[in-house]
């Protein structure tokens, strides 16, 4: 153990020198750095002068000189009456003056057969006698609906449909509605199944061919008409 003692006593007096110079070297540093910020602050530091003319570039055109003031009037002068056009009146005008109608040109008169003879060669036609053409007839509708007419079209040839056989086994029955356009003699020229029951359509599309009604009048003339029909199929029991 005698062996060890110089080297603790060694280590500990260089710990002791180290915590002694560290405080030394801290303040220095600060010293250091507080003359690198004020030394540039506290010398003498020459601003340039600012320059009392401005540039060429920056100079602003002079103003405009203030208008010359309007001339007094003479003394005895007496104003103007003549109002100012431009300006929009304030008081009621003393007198309302008349406005002069400029006269347009001369009419020409239409060039009558005379036109272009001599004095004296007149032509004497008499009175002139103007034809109206008489005015033209409204369009004719060609296909007027059932609803715009006073009476529907009466039914003159009525054939009965035949109940399909496969229909009547399936014991189907239903109400098979039909649009229609009656020509002006009253045959049924179209036809379109608007509700449908499958197998019906078509014992009542041959059955309403076969129809025939009167012809329709419509603003006394015959027009074609369009009407649904409605047709019933029943089972009897």
């Amino acid at each position: 153990m005698r062996g060890w003692c110089p080297r603790l006593r060694r280590s500990s007096l260089a710990h002791t020198r180290f915590f002694g110079t560290l405080p030394i070297s801290i303040a220095a540093h600060l010293l250091l750095l507080l003359l690198l910020l004020i030394v540039p602050l506290a010398a003498d530091i020459a601003l340039p002068i600012p320059d009392k003319e401005l540039p060429e570039f920056i100079r602003v055109a002079p103003a405009p000189p203030p208008p010359p003031a309007p001339a007094p009037p003479a003394v005895g002068a007496r104003p103007s009456l003549a109002p100012d056009r431009s300006v929009a009146p304030t008081t009621a005008p003393p007198s309302i003056e008349r406005e002069l109608v400029s006269p347009g040109p001369p009419s020409a008169a239409p060039p009558g057969p005379s036109a272009g003879l001599p004095a004296g060669f007149g032509i004497d036609t008499g009175a002139v006698t103007v034809t109206v053409p008489p005015s033209p007839e409204p369009p004719h509708q060609a296909t007027v609906r059932v609803a715009q007419l006073p009476e529907p079209p009466r039914k003159i040839v009525d054939v009965r449909p035949v109940y399909p056989e496969i229909a009547r086994n399936a014991r189907v029955e239903g109400t098979v509605i039909l649009e229609s356009v009656l020509d002006t003699s009253g045959h049924v020229t179209q036809l379109r199944v608007i509700r449908s029951v499958p197998l019906l359509d078509q014992a009542a599309l041959n059955a309403v061919r076969q129809w025939k009604y009167s012809p329709t009048l419509y603003g006394g003339r015959p027009v074609s008409v369009l009407m649904t029909i409605t047709i019933r199929f029943t089972l009897n029991q």
